[in-house]
């Protein structure tokens, strides 16, 4: 209760602060909605990631830990969601490691053994780029929440010769506008204080706010074989999201399961990936 009164009382100060000024509501908004909360490994994931090469790589003067595991075969790249980090993915690595893959992930900025305090969707892209040129050819890509999103921002980005030939996307988002707003109504932000933050997005992404939408790029990738998977009773993100994305996306695969939630690690989940990414063993 604490914690909510806190927050509460902090949202109530910026909405009566853009009565007065705007931009600096907004910019202390754009502050907040980018600032996640550090959340550290649990002890099994803990003793999952030691068992990988952690790197480090410098992208826009951002560290990102990068974890490795495995060093033959096709490359597979690993792209965690909001709060989490390379932990999570302790279920999906032996999966690939069985199918004949070698496993890079990265920790997002902000978040695992990333530097700064400030995250982004346009600086997380940034680094996903970067790793798909280094090892390239990566030959799948699996995404998690803003993860995957993120993915796809890189992915159109990306030269053809630097994208992998198969995406999983699990439990995206199609746009900052539908993230943030529904945050917005969560947190009972006022719509004044959400317009200034979305002007000042516009600013560090020099992009109008509208287009940092997903739906409007999947046409440059329809060379990918992409398999989305969302569920119907995600509380995070709407399924619907996922509906849009597969409508605008024609080429790609749409499943939504039910009963497990917007982290999807039901024995299924794993089931259906590893049949869509099998490859030869090598």
């Amino acid at each position: 209760m604490k914690k909510f009164t806190l927050t509460h009382a902090i949202i109530q100060s910026i909405n009566a602060l853009a009565a007065f000024s705007p931009k600096l509501a907004g910019k202390i908004a754009f502050s907040l909605f980018c600032k996640p909360k550090k959340k550290q490994p649990k002890t099994v994931e803990h003793h999952f990631l030691a068992t990988a090469d952690l790197t480090y790589e410098t992208v826009n003067n951002r560290r990102y830990g990068i974890w490795h595991w495995g060093f033959k075969g096709p490359t597979a790249l690993l792209v965690h969601g909001w709060e989490s980090h390379s932990g999570r993915w302790r279920k999906m690595v032996p999966i690939l490691l069985n199918a004949g893959y070698q496993v890079v992930a990265v920790d997002a900025p902000a978040h695992g053994r990333s530097s700064g305090n400030r995250f982004t969707m346009v600086e997380y892209a940034e680094i996903i780029r970067y790793l798909l040129q280094k090892h390239a050819p990566v030959d799948l890509i699996i995404g998690h929440s803003v993860g995957a999103t993120s993915v796809v921002w890189a992915l159109s980005n990306t030269g053809v010769a630097f994208r992998p030939q198969k995406a999983v996307l699990l439990a995206p988002f199609t746009s900052l506008r539908y993230t943030m707003e529904r945050s917005s109504r969560h947190l009972d932000i006022s719509d004044t204080v959400m317009q200034a933050a979305f002007r000042e997005i516009e600013d560090f992404a020099k992009l109008p706010f509208d287009d940092i939408d997903i739906t409007r790029r999947v046409n440059r990738l329809a060379d990918m074989d992409t398999l989305i998977i969302h569920d119907r009773d995600d509380n995070v993100t709407e399924y619907t999201e996922s509906v849009k994305l597969h409508e605008a996306w024609p080429d790609s695969e749409l499943w939504i399961t039910k009963n497990f939630g917007h982290g999807l690690t039901a024995p299924e989940v794993y089931e259906r990936i590893e049949d869509f990414i099998a490859v030869k063993s090598v």
